[in-house]
């Protein structure tokens, strides 16, 4: 078999699954290891937008950012809330999926993994706390929404509108959280428990996070994003 036809059986797993593991693909695995087929695959990232991200024992496909042949648009995001979504829906189902990988992935440390599970209220207190003080100090959340191109205020007045009790509607913060979570769990990203009270981490995403993003400038930006509000709000 020709190296380009190796390079394209792997392109095609990954287009496919998201991910090769050696256990069931251990020829393919070690065939990517081979210089001439990483090459052709390497060609095939810079043309179509994605990195192949090699863990200890899988290989993941991640499209670049604004990638809207393998990755996400905003419409997509809406369209995963409800056919009528508005725009800032899209935005606050981004800003709590990056605020979850924040609160798994945010130690300093060097192990950056510092909790091993989140509760749904916990999450719904830090949102709660963290929208609060934006709609309260609109000078300092306007120099974020300068830094960071994303209107706070709008994301944190549609969160503040939601209904507190559990339930599981989309108007309800429990709901609004779980189409979040719901979206990362179809990406095999975070997995739910207990009845949807509490989630966790996959393998795939400790692989990602640690092999890829916490090696990349968006973590950097991610971690800015959320420290740059606590230290904004902390000077009042």
């Amino acid at each position: 078999m020709s190296h380009l036809n190796t390079a394209v059986r792997i392109f095609k797993k990954l287009i496919d699954r998201g991910q090769l593991d050696r256990e069931t693909e251990g020829d393919l695995f070690l065939e990517f290891r081979h210089t001439e087929v990483r090459s052709i695959l390497a060609e095939f990232e810079e043309e179509l937008d994605f990195r192949i991200v090699e863990a200890s024992s899988t290989l993941y496909l991640v499209p670049d950012s604004g990638n809207s042949l393998l990755g996400f648009t905003m419409k997509d995001f809406r369209e995963w809330v409800a056919s009528d979504a508005r725009l800032v829906d899209a935005y606050l189902l981004c800003y709590i999926s990056m605020f979850i990988f924040y609160l798994f992935y945010g130690s300093r440390n060097r192990n950056p993994k510092q909790r091993e599970f989140l509760r749904i209220s916990t999450l719904i207190e830090e949102l709660d706390r963290r929208f609060a003080l934006a709609l309260e100090n609109n000078d300092q959340t306007a120099v974020l929404e300068e830094r960071y191109a994303l209107n706070f205020i709008r994301v944190a007045e549609l969160w503040e509108s939601k209904q507190d009790y559990e339930e599981k509607g989309r108007k309800t913060k429990t709901g609004t959280i779980l189409i979040a979570c719901r979206l990362l769990e179809r990406e095999n990203l975070l997995r739910m428990v207990d009845d949807d009270r509490e989630m966790r981490t996959t393998r795939k995403l400790d692989d990602l996070m640690l092999n890829y993003y916490l090696n990349d400038s968006r973590v950097a930006e991610i971690n800015g994003l959320f420290e740059g509000e606590a230290e904004m709000h902390a000077q009042d």
